[in-house]
């Protein structure tokens, strides 16, 4: 399976690594206008072809190619690959707006080929625990979800004037969006309905939004979903309500922890439930530790497994494990909640 990857900026090593990891995988070659930093990542991963433009990498014939340009490029990049016979692996957001977003389920559908949607928090390690016990039957049937998202942007110094995700209607705090929003819908199924309330701040005077909320009416449940821009720690988190448990993961400190009724009377219960708890997070804790000093961590957060489970469904003829339609729903809900790029809201994808 030879793999080409478009665009070399911070997040491509991450996709480099999980490319040299595949046994089945040849990275064939890497571009970006910056042809210096296409170089250096090709010495870096062994690419045999460095290159500053996607014509001349997608006549290395790619069976792959990762689109991993800021999302204003990613339909033309995206609609260029896929007539030159390529599965794709795009960057979150999937696109600006619903209509790039169907444009480009459309093309990849005439060509036969599949799309997979980088939203890497689902196949983070707490995540994936959390989804295998929903899906065992165990928590009872999803109710709620609650999804938030702090990075304080103010200490990052590369969030300057020329920073790409300005250019997106809700700016850095849209793009950190992507990640909650996708996690619910990975346990709410389709968004129906959104609902939301941002502002800005003096205190980030570059961005378009500091600060946002929003409730959404998805398919199996209410979900909400908070973003700062400006609070501290850095941290991502998600409470999944269910019927006989509630799941409290960081996906930060990869971390779940199960919120249940303890086999005892209610009154001794109280005491016990916060030692339930730290017995699992020091469980939890020390056994990440041990895997950190075997090299056993994945610090991706999610995008090697997700690539991985993405090849993997190539070589088993199988669909794209986060499709488009996962990826035109995420987009869905930011136009609803930044609706600059679309004529109406709330939004429903397509």
């Amino acid at each position: 399976m030879k793999i080409g990857i478009i665009g070399c900026g911070m997040i491509s090593g991450h996709h480099l690594t999980a490319v040299t990891r595949y046994p089945a995988a040849t990275l064939v070659g890497v571009a970006d206008l910056d042809l210096a930093r296409a170089r250096a990542q090709a010495e870096r991963f062994g690419a045999a072809h460095a290159v500053d433009n996607v014509a001349e990498l997608l006549a290395l014939k790619p069976d792959v190619v990762h689109v991993l340009t800021p999302p204003a490029m990613h339909s033309a990049v995206v609609l260029q690959a896929l007539e030159a016979g390529a599965h794709i692996y795009v960057e979150k957001p999937m696109g600006r707006s619903v209509a790039e977003c169907n444009t480009m389920t459309r093309a990849a559908l005439a060509a036969r080929r599949e799309i997979c949607v980088g939203h890497n928090w689902v196949y983070s390690s707490a995540m994936m625990r959390a989804l295998e016990l929903i899906a065992s039957g165990i928590t009872g049937e999803v109710l709620q979800a609650s999804a938030a998202y702090n990075y304080d942007v103010r200490r990052n110094p590369s969030f300057g004037l020329q920073h790409w995700a300005k250019s997106l209607p809700g700016g850095l705090a849209e793009d950190l969006a992507v990640h909650p929003v996708a996690l619910l819908i990975s346990v709410l199924g389709a968004p129906r309905r959104t609902f939301a309330v941002s502002r800005s701040s003096m205190s980030v005077p570059n961005a378009n939004t500091a600060d946002v909320r929003a409730l959404i009416e998805a398919d199996r449940g209410l979900g909400t979903l908070s973003v700062s821009i400006r609070a501290r720690p850095d941290m991502a988190l998600l409470d999944i309500w269910c019927e006989r448990m509630l799941l409290r993961l960081n996906i930060s400190s990869m971390t779940l922890t199960v919120h249940r009724d303890l086999p005892v009377p209610r009154t001794v219960a109280r005491g016990l439930a916060n030692f339930d708890v730290a017995g699992q997070l020091m469980s939890s804790t020390v056994r990440t530790a041990w895997r950190l000093l075997r090299r056993k961590v994945d610090g991706s957060y999610g995008i090697v497994p997700l690539v991985h489970a993405f090849y993997a469904a190539l070589e088993a003829g199988k669909p794209a494990p986060i499709g488009p339609a996962e990826g035109t729903q995420a987009v869905a809900v930011l136009r609803s909640i930044w609706p600059a790029l679309e004529q109406a809201t709330p939004v429903r994808a397509a």
